[in-house]
Formats: C-alpha cells, sequence, structure tokens
C-alpha cells in the first residue's frame, strides 16, 4: 500500500471543501450510504486509499460509480466520513466508561480494551486508521484536534480520578501517562497489523496491567518469591 500520486483523469474532479464544519450530502437511501462506507474501508484496507479508485468502491457496493458523488463529494471526503462515523461510535461508549462508577484501573483497562479491540476484530478498518488516514496531512490535523483530543481527555478524566482517590500514585503526571497508554495501544496495533497475525499481542488487561505495576518487583513479590537455587559445585 505504498503512497503514489494520483493520476491524472483517474477520477471525476470535484472541488475539496473543508473537512472541519462539512455538511453531509443529500442522500435518499441511508443502506445504499452504509454499504458505500464498508465497501470503502474494504477498499482502502486492502488497496491503500491513494491507489483505491472510486470506480473500485461502487462496485464493491454493488452501485454506480456516479451514485457514489450523490452521497459522498471525493474519496478523501468518503475516508474522513468512515474515520469519523467510526470513532463517533467508539467515543459514545468511551463517555459511558468514563461516567461509570468504579475503580480507575478498571476504567482505563476498559477504555484501552475499547482502542484495541474496535480495530483488531476488523484488520480493513485497522488498516486506515493505522496506516491511510496518516498518509493525509488534513486528515490527521482533524484526528489530533478533535477526536483524539476527546478521547485523550477522557483518559487524563479517569487518571486524575484515581490520583484524587488515592488509587495512583500522586505524582503521576497525567498528560504522560496518557501519551504512554496511548503509544503503548497504538504500537501494538501497528505490530499486529504488520505481522499478520491473528490477533494483537497483548489485551487491555496485560497491557493496563503492566503499566499500573511497573516493571520493578515490589518487595513483597520478592520476599514471598523462592529463593533463588544455588548453583552446583564440582569437586
Amino acid at each position: 500500500m505504498a503512497h503514489s500520486p494520483a493520476r491524472a483523469g483517474a477520477e471525476p474532479k470535484t472541488r475539496k471543501l473543508p473537512l472541519q464544519g462539512r455538511q453531509a450530502l443529500p442522500a435518499a437511501d441511508p443502506e445504499k450510504r452504509k454499504r458505500l462506507l464498508h465497501a470503502a474501508v474494504q477498499t482502502f484496507g486492502r488497496r491503500g486509499f491513494h491507489e483505491a479508485k472510486i470506480a473500485e468502491i461502487a462496485a464493491e457496493a454493488g452501485v454506480a460509480e456516479g451514485t457514489v458523488y450523490l452521497y459522498f463529494r471525493n474519496k478523501e471526503d468518503l475516508l474522513g466520513c468512515v474515520f469519523d462515523e467510526t470513532m463517533d461510535g467508539v467515543l459514545s461508549q468511551a463517555r459511558a466508561i468514563r461516567g461509570a462508577e468504579g475503580p480507575a484501573g478498571e476504567k482505563l483497562k476498559q477504555l484501552v480494551g475499547l482502542h484495541l479491540s474496535f480495530l483488531a476484530r476488523d484488520r480493513d478498518l485497522a488498516s486506515v486508521f493505522q496506516i491511510e488516514l496518516r498518509r493525509s496531512a488534513r486528515l490527521v490535523e482533524r484526528f489530533s484536534r478533535t477526536k483524539l483530543s476527546e478521547y485523550f481527555r477522557l483518559l487524563d478524566g479517569v487518571l486524575k480520578e484515581g490520583i484524587a482517590s488515592g488509587e495512583l500514585r500522586s505524582d503521576l503526571d497525567p498528560r504522560l501517562a496518557v501519551r504512554i497508554l496511548f503509544g503503548a495501544a497504538d504500537e501494538i496495533l501497528s505490530e499486529w497489523l504488520l505481522s499478520g497475525e491473528s490477533k494483537p499481542a497483548a489485551d487491555a488487561e496485560k497491557l493496563v496491567g503492566t503499566l499500573l505495576r511497573g516493571f520493578l518487583a515490589c518487595k513483597h513479590e520478592t520476599s514471598q518469591g523462592r529463593a533463588p537455587r544455588r548453583r552446583r559445585t564440582t569437586s
């Protein structure tokens, strides 16, 4: 899925409008629009955004090529809608986790689990989020300023809640901790995507548990653990 320049005349030219504040185009059939979004995920995920053609997306959805333009302005608009609408659903679940009762550690596991699971269940969608979206500077900027920043705020709120309750250490830097959590989950997904493995190397329980416990053995564990075996001496 290498980045390649657009070919002249490959697709109908449309006026590019700002992604921020974009309004949906009128469409008669919501189910057809849903099929087009699903086809876009499959096509972008397997062919790459820059290699994919509107005609291929239309064929995957079972519609005429011109029908796509009744619902989306251009290929970038399609990619932006995939991103926006997927993230809207994820963030809705994340807000519910943030607002629920329970310890901060458990909420962190659920939030990171949501991050991992919504991409790990669909390799095409993971490819769109982990690779294709990041090839568009416009979409990366939109991603960082809106959806990603809200996800960071939700993680930050849970961390501060844990610090205030005494569950988490008082000298924890929430801003750094947010980026550690996100960065670790992001790397696990990228490694899984490129490796071809059936599932990511770690789940939220293992990832967040490792970060909450840290890398150092606590005194209780070392004192209760078995004494190291002595080496046998040879005469």
